[in-house]
C-alpha cells in the first residue's frame, strides 16, 4: 500500500511511520474493530439508563394514593 505524505505531497512507502522527505508522521489506518466495540458499549450504557428511568417512572405510578377512609 503505496501513500502520499499530507504535509508535503511525496510518495510513501507501505509501513512507513514518517515521511522521508519531510519527517512528518503519518497517520495509520484505523482499525474497525476497538470503534465498533466502543460504540456497543456506548449503546449498552444508553440503553441501561433509559430502561433505568422506565422502571423508576413505572414504580411512582403504579402505588396507589392512600385514602383516608382506608385509614
Amino acid at each position: 500500500m503505496s501513500g502520499e505524505c499530507k504535509a508535503c505531497g511525496a510518495r510513501l512507502v507501505s509501513d512507513t511511520k514518517t515521511c522521508p522527505e519531510c519527517g512528518a508522521a503519518v497517520a495509520g489506518k484505523m482499525k474497525l474493530l476497538p470503534l465498533a466495540a466502543f460504540m456497543l458499549i456506548v449503546i449498552l450504557v444508553i440503553q441501561s439508563y433509559m430502561n433505568k428511568s422506565e422502571d423508576e417512572a413505572g414504580e411512582s405510578s403504579s402505588t396507589a394514593p392512600v385514602s383516608t377512609a382506608e385509614q
